[in-house]
């Protein structure tokens, strides 16, 4: 009967980590602050589906179009409305709720003829920019590999999760291409480099923009980027927090 006991209360010493497949649910009060959700409004927020952007990083469709756009009151006529492909996302309709919408993608709707490109505030937070129809066609998208494939085949990687084989030679990790992502191509490289316009996409300063006045290397460390906002203001933040807009502030 000892014998019994001890292996009745005996615990596999890793029993407490062991995984136990996919997160598949998300608290609300877990949920990233800048969706803006109630604290009263349910115990459970949508849980952004595993896509081209990190969950921290992006926006449900269904959040979008019942909590921001007011097309829907609740879930499930939001999903009703994302059912019947009524709107699309970088040019392909997008049927899921939990669809991650992140920094740059170009959300168009057909039947009411609106385009809104999800963009940053000054506090940081999402928010729908609206654009018009020959600026809804491209998005602003930033290098985050570049690597060879099979057949030697040189592709760049973007912060989407785009793969575009054959890119311009002179495109390197940190820069911005501007792309048509309706054909998936390359129109114009920007590269990261001192005097161009950046917006920075991560940290304390995220939603800020400002001129890049200069670029510091750490290696084994992470490297800085020294930028100044219209006011003269100047910040500093990591290198790879940093998205290239353009040239001058107009861009």
């Amino acid at each position: 009967q000892f014998l019994y006991f001890i292996a009745s209360t005996y615990r596999h010493p890793h029993a407490h980590s062991m995984a136990r497949g996919p997160k598949r649910h998300l608290k609300r009060l877990f949920a990233p602050k800048d969706w803006m959700l109630s604290k009263l409004g349910g115990v459970f927020a949508p849980r952004p589906r595993a896509g081209p952007h990190k969950i921290r990083e992006c926006m449900p469709l269904l959040i979008v179009m019942r909590n921001r756009l007011k097309y829907a009151l609740n879930a499930r006529e939001a999903s009703m409305i994302l059912r019947q492909k009524l709107v699309n996302v970088d040019s392909r309709p997008r049927v899921d709720p939990k669809y991650p919408v992140g920094f740059m993608d170009v959300i168009s709707i057909p039947k009411t003829g609106e385009r809104f490109r999800m963009m940053y505030d000054i506090k940081g937070r999402f928010t729908l920019v609206k654009i018009a129809e020959a600026e809804a066609a491209v998005k602003l998208c930033k290098i985050t590999n570049v690597w060879t494939t099979t057949g030697r085949v040189p592709v760049v990687t973007t912060h989407d999760g785009r793969r575009i084989r054959y890119p311009d030679p002179k495109v390197a990790l940190g820069d911005t291409v501007l792309v048509e992502h309706a054909e998936n191509k390359i129109a114009e490289v920007i590269k990261m480099r001192v005097g161009k316009v950046a917006m920075v996409t991560g940290g304390a300063n995220r939603g800020r923009i400002g001129k890049i006045v200069s670029l510091e290397r750490h290696p084994g460390a992470f490297d800085l980027a020294h930028l100044q906002d219209d006011a003269g203001n100047e910040f500093i933040t990591r290198k790879s927090n940093i998205f290239v807009l353009g040239s001058s502030m107009d861009s």
